[in-house]
């Protein structure tokens, strides 16, 4: 119950994103959704707490709310979210005692501190601005000593801080941005022997002469360096490491065996003590040097194109070679996808940064963690081509037989279906706007927003270890190496495919399926110990 609640400053008409990387907005906004979205926000912010329980689960209500308001849903399906997500929320109440600049250490990682919190960076916000706050409470030396841990935070819980303050960054909300840092504030710190003092002070000694900015796609610098982890190594166009290289050598090293305890409460802590160090090791090797002009937009690309892979050809080869289709076509894992939907919100986050520092600092951060959590799943395979022989990059509705029938002057296809499905994404947008699920829509959205920057990537962009065989795609004249096997395959149909197998794993209610209990938590074991 935060007091004072000024819906004007905390939430205002969502403005266009920051970067031309962001998730678009699609043409279903009208003034009655926009009002039925912040009055459901408004509403949101004075009622419930951002832990739906006391096991600190998350509330995602706004989340979801944006989500779909982005996808162009009606206003009478926003109300008709909010209502559905009420019947697992937990009233918000009144903190112990005010926080204070006096104070603020104290009571970091305390849920009842949550209201206290909200009402110390409303304060704040109102007399320094979010993009000071965000840069202040995150990213500063000063907030992110060993006991404060502010980027610590931010990235623990399933990334769920980053992701609810990346819906403020990316729909210029400050109320979205004042609840995301303080959820951190109440989160604990589990990724932190993954991103020691060491780490952070590593990449806080860039000369603070560098600056940058990232917006709309434009990245300007006005100094040379190559920012790294502490043990973190030069770059040049020769040697370059992409993040998709570093997602096969963490795949091939079994080293990185599972902890004994799979508890999903804690696997993420007991996989980072067991390899924080190798995981750093290997986020060191990914290379990122801003003297090159577009650098951080690429790192930007490396990353979607990974956590993609990661989560969506890693869900379906599971399914299919080991579980053999017994269990359906797709393993859509709870918590990789949390890596796709949180990857849509770093464009807008980077573009809130004006050091360079605090954009390298958020990249590596965010990667290693990324890293942790593919680990901790047990590092699924990978078999790329079999993927794009067998998925299908035009995923339709159902049921078939009661689509329309086009007019037969209409623009023909050779077969019918590309005259009733003209575009594949619309139908997959239609029904998960729609679904009851909360993640759902966050998923597509995201995936939606990558196809439309990279969907016209063809097969042969990236090189694999057997790139050049005459049996492989065509490569093209600049091909992107990678250690990744089958990269050659990869081309921008990747993110309607893994679209089309998540929306049929949760159900395409809204062309009459049953929606799916949840998403798949069972995780990537191969055998009834869960060792690999």
């Amino acid at each position: 119950m935060p007091d004072n609640v000024d819906a004007e400053f905390l939430f205002p008409t969502p403005s266009p994103p920051p970067s031309s990387l962001s998730p678009y907005h699609s043409p279903g906004i009208s003034p009655a959704s926009t009002q039925a979205l912040i009055a459901a926000l408004t509403e949101n912010h004075k009622r419930w707490h951002i832990f739906f329980n006391d096991k600190g689960f998350h509330n995602h209500t706004s989340h979801h709310l944006l989500a779909i308001w982005g996808l162009g849903v009606d206003a009478a399906i926003i109300k008709a979210a909010y209502e559905n997500d009420l019947k697992t929320q937990r009233p918000a109440f009144k903190s112990p005692e005010p926080i204070t600049e006096g104070n603020y250490e104290k009571h970091l990682g305390d849920e009842k501190f949550y209201d206290a919190y909200v009402n110390f960076f409303t304060d704040y916000a109102r007399k320094n601005g979010t993009r000071n706050m965000l840069q202040t409470f995150i990213f500063s030396k000063k907030y992110n000593t060993e006991q404060m841990g502010m980027l610590n935070r931010f990235l623990s819980g399933l990334v769920h801080p980053m992701i609810h303050t990346g819906y403020g960054a990316e729909f210029n909300l400050p109320g979205m941005l004042i609840e995301g840092i303080a959820q951190a504030c109440v989160h604990k710190t589990n990724v932190t022997e993954l991103l020691p003092q060491s780490f952070f002070d590593s990449v806080l000694s860039i000369p603070e002469t560098v600056s940058s900015t990232f917006l709309g796609g434009a990245t300007q610098r006005i100094a040379q360096f190559a920012a790294q982890f502490a043990q973190g190594s030069s770059s040049s166009s020769s040697n370059d490491v992409h993040a998709l290289t570093i997602l096969a050598r963490v795949m091939a090293d079994s080293r990185l065996s599972l902890p004994d305890d799979l508890d999903t409460g804690s696997v993420i802590q007991k996989t980072i003590a067991k390899h924080s160090h190798l995981i750093r090791e290997y986020v060191s090797q990914w290379t990122i040097d801003v003297s090159k002009a577009g650098e951080i937009e690429r790192k930007v690309e490396e990353i979607a194109w990974t956590n993609v892979v990661m989560y969506g050809i890693a869900g379906w080869t599971w399914a299919q070679q080991v579980k053999q289709g017994s269990e359906g076509e797709f393993n859509a894992d709870f918590f990789l996808m949390h890596l796709v939907t949180s990857a849509a919100f770093i464009p807008s986050l980077l573009a809130r940064l004006d050091s360079v520092q605090h954009q390298v600092l958020l990249l590596r951060s965010y990667f290693a963690v990324c890293l942790s959590w593919y680990i901790a799943r047990a590092r699924p395979k990978f078999d790329v081509r079999a993927f794009f022989l067998s998925s299908t990059a035009t995923p339709h509705p159902l049921p078939m037989h009661a689509l329309p029938t086009p007019h037969e002057d209409a623009l023909q296809g050779p077969d019918k279906i590309q005259t009733q499905v003209p575009d594949p994404w619309l139908p997959l947008v239609s029904t998960t706007i729609v679904h009851p699920d909360e993640h759902l829509p966050k998923t597509v959205r995201a995936l939606a927003s990558w196809a439309s920057k990279f969907g016209s990537t063809p097969a042969g962009t990236f090189g694999g270890p057997s790139s050049g065989s005459s049996a492989e795609p065509a490569a093209s004249t600049n091909v992107i190496k990678t250690e990744l096997p089958g990269a050659e395959y990869l081309d921008g149909t990747l993110f309607v495919r893994v679209a089309g197998l998540t929306v049929a794993r949760l159900g395409r209610v809204g062309q009459g399926e049953a929606p799916a209990k949840f998403w798949d938590r069972t995780g990537f074991f191969e055998d009834a110990g869960g060792k690999t």
